[in-house]
C-alpha cells in the first residue's frame, strides 16, 4: 500500500515529500520496526515514542508520524506532523488492514466489573450457535485455535486491527472485545466499527490514579457509546445496558441522541430482559426467562447480571432459547473468576481477580450467603502505583467480613510494599487488630492461609486471579496464585509444613 493512500483521510498539520512510498507495516514499538515501515511516535504512560524515533529510523523506518514540533530528521525520511498521533495510529491501522471490522460482527464490553466473564459467556453462546468466534480481553487473545497472551485488556489499535485481520482470514464471523477505560481515552479502539456495546456496571475508586476523579471515569465509559459506537458504520447498532446500575440511566440519556437502539437488562421488571424465580446455590444459579428455565454454574448476583447481559445480546442476535440454555449449562471455568481449587482438601479454596473494595465485598457477600460453618480466611493486597484511596476501604471490608485477613503484596510495582500495607491498615479499626496477619511475601501468605485452614473453612485468594506474573520493583517475576495454592494444598495433605 502506498503511503498517500494510508493517510488520505487523516488530519495532517504538515508533511514533506515521499508520500508515494510503498509501506511494509505500521509500528509504535521501535524494537519491532522493519524496513520501509511507518513508525508512529505515541506518548505512553511511562515512555514517549518520540524518544525512540532515531532507533526506528536505524531499523529501517522511512516514514515517521509524530506530534512534537521542532524535531530534526535525517534526509530521506518522510515526516508527518499530526495533532494526535495515537488517534492517527488507529485510523491508519484500520486502512492498512482494510477495515476488517466492517466484515464481521464486533461486540464491545465495558464496565468496572464483569467484562471478562461476559465475554466468555457470550463466546460460549456464539459457539453453541455454530459461529466461529474470536476474543480480545484481559486473560488472553483468542484467534480461532490460536491463543496469545494478553498484554493489555484492550491492546493498541494496530495490534487489534492486525488480530481482526487474522481472524477474518480464519473465517471468524463474531468478535468480542473487552473495552477498558484506558483504551477509550487513548483511542486504542479508533477504526473499529462496533455492532454492539455492552455496559455491565460502573463503580467508584477504579483507575482514579489515571482518570483523577469518578466523573472523568464515568464520562470515559459513556464516550464508548456516544462516540465510538455512534460513529460505527454498521447499520443496525445497539447498546445493551444494565438498567439496575444507578448510572444506567445516564448512559441511556447519552445514547438516545444517536441512531443506536437500546436494550436494557436487569433483575427488576422495568428492564427489557429480566429473570423470574431466581434461585442462588453454591454451585450455580437457576432462573426463568420468558417462561423457560435456565441454569449456570456461575455463582452470585453479580454473575446473574453478567449472564443476563450476554443473554440479552444473544436474544437480540436471534439465537434460540435452547442454544442459549445449553451454552449456559456447559460454561467452561473462567480462569481466576470465582475459580474453585479442588485437590481433595476438606476446605474450600477460591481464586478471584477481586482487586477493588466493591469486588472484594461482592465475593465475601457471596461466601457469607452460602457458608454454613467454618471460617473465611482472606488473602489480599493492593497494587502499587494505583488508586491509593481504595486501600483503607479494602482493609476495612476485609476485617469486617472475613474471620481472618492476611495482608500481603499484589503487584507493588516500584512502591514500597510496607507502605502499601500501611495504607491498607489505615482502614482497620483498633478493635479488629487481632483479625489480621501480615505476610509481605505473597507465596508465604497463600501458604499460611492453607496451613491454618481447617475442615469447612473457606480460603479466598483475591487480587490477581488469572495473572501469571508479579511486578516487584518493576520487574515481572513468574507468579501464579493457583499454582501456589495447589502446591500448598498438596503439601498439607501430605503432612508437610508448607511455610518451611
Amino acid at each position: 500500500m502506498k503511503l498517500k493512500e494510508l493517510i488520505k483521510d487523516i488530519k495532517i498539520i504538515k508533511a514533506n515529500n515521499g508520500l508515494t512510498r510503498e509501506i511494509s507495516g505500521i509500528f509504535y514499538d521501535s524494537r519491532k520496526v522493519i524496513p520501509e515501515s511507518v513508525f508512529v511516535a505515541i506518548k505512553g504512560n511511562e515512555a514517549d515514542g518520540h524518544n525512540y524515533i532515531q532507533e526506528a529510523i536505524e531499523k529501517g523506518a522511512k516514514t515517521i508520524i509524530f506530534e512534537k514540533k521542532g524535531l530534526v530528521f535525517p534526509s530521506g525520511i518522510t515526516q508527518i506532523l499530526v495533532e494526535d498521533s495515537r488517534k492517527v495510529l488507529g485510523e491508519i491501522s484500520a486502512v492498512f488492514y482494510q477495515n476488517p471490522s466492517l466484515k464481521m460482527k464486533v461486540f464491545g464490553v465495558t464496565g468496572t466489573k464483569g467484562k471478562t466473564t461476559v465475554t466468555y459467556i457470550l463466546k460460549k453462546i456464539f459457539q453453541q450457535q455454530g459461529y466461529k468466534t474470536g476474543l480480545i480481553g484481559t486473560i488472553n487473545y483468542q484467534i480461532g485455535e490460536r491463543i496469545l497472551p494478553s498484554t493489555n485488556t484492550t491492546p493498541e489499535s494496530v495490534d487489534i486491527q492486525s488480530m481482526l485481520s487474522e481472524m477474518l482470514e480464519n473465517n471468524i464471523t463474531h468478535v468480542i472485545i473487552e473495552v477498558s477505560s484506558h483504551a477509550i481515552v487513548q483511542g486504542r479502539i479508533s477504526g473499529i466499527h462496533f455492532d454492539c456495546g455492552i455496559f455491565t456496571n460502573i463503580a467508584s475508586h477504579e483507575h482514579l490514579d489515571y482518570h483523577k476523579n469518578f466523573k472523568n471515569y464515568l464520562n470515559t465509559k459513556i464516550i464508548f457509546f456516544s462516540k465510538y459506537l455512534k460513529e460505527s458504520k454498521k447499520e443496525k447498532k445497539y447498546a445493551v445496558i444494565n438498567i439496575d446500575n444507578r448510572y444506567g440511566k445516564i448512559f441511556i440519556k447519552n445514547i438516545y441522541s444517536s441512531d443506536i437502539e437500546i436494550l436494557t437488562y436487569g433483575i427488576n421488571k422495568k428492564a427489557d430482559v429480566f429473570p423470574e424465580n431466581i434461585q442462588y446455590f453454591i454451585n450455580g444459579i437457576k432462573f426463568f426467562l420468558d417462561g423457560k428455565p435456565y441454569s449456570t454454574p456461575l455463582i452470585g448476583e453479580i454473575n446473574l447480571y453478567n449472564t443476563l447481559s450476554a443473554v440479552s445480546v444473544a436474544k437480540k442476535e436471534g439465537i434460540s432459547g435452547n442454544k442459549i440454555k445449553t451454552a449456559l449449562e456447559t460454561l467452561p471455568v473462567i480462569p481466576g473468576r470465582m475459580e474453585f481449587i479442588e485437590q481433595g482438601q476438606p476446605f474450600k479454596v477460591i481464586i478471584d481477580f477481586a482487586h477493588t473494595h466493591q469486588a472484594l465485598a461482592e465475593i465475601l457477600k457471596i461466601i457469607l450467603k452460602f457458608r454454613e460453618k467454618g471460617r473465611i480466611i482472606l488473602v489480599f493486597g493492593c497494587g502499587g502505583k494505583r488508586d491509593k484511596s481504595k486501600r483503607p476501604l479494602m482493609g476495612k471490608i476485609a476485617v469486617k467480613m472475613a474471620d481472618i485477613a492476611i495482608l500481603t503484596s499484589d503487584n507493588p510495582r516500584d512502591e514500597d510494599e510496607l507502605e502499601i500495607i500501611k495504607d491498607i491498615k489505615k482502614g482497620i479499626s483498633f478493635w479488629y487488630r487481632k483479625k489480621y496477619q501480615v505476610f509481605i511475601d505473597r507465596k508465604q501468605a497463600i501458604k499460611q492461609a492453607i496451613n491454618i485452614a481447617q475442615k469447612d473453612d473457606w480460603v479466598i485468594i483475591a487480587g490477581k486471579g488469572h495473572e501469571t506474573v508479579q511486578i516487584i520493583k518493576n520487574v515481572y517475576q513468574p507468579f501464579n496464585d493457583k499454582e501456589i495454592a495447589i502446591q500448598a494444598i498438596k503439601e498439607k495433605i501430605n503432612g508437610k509444613n508448607t511455610n518451611k
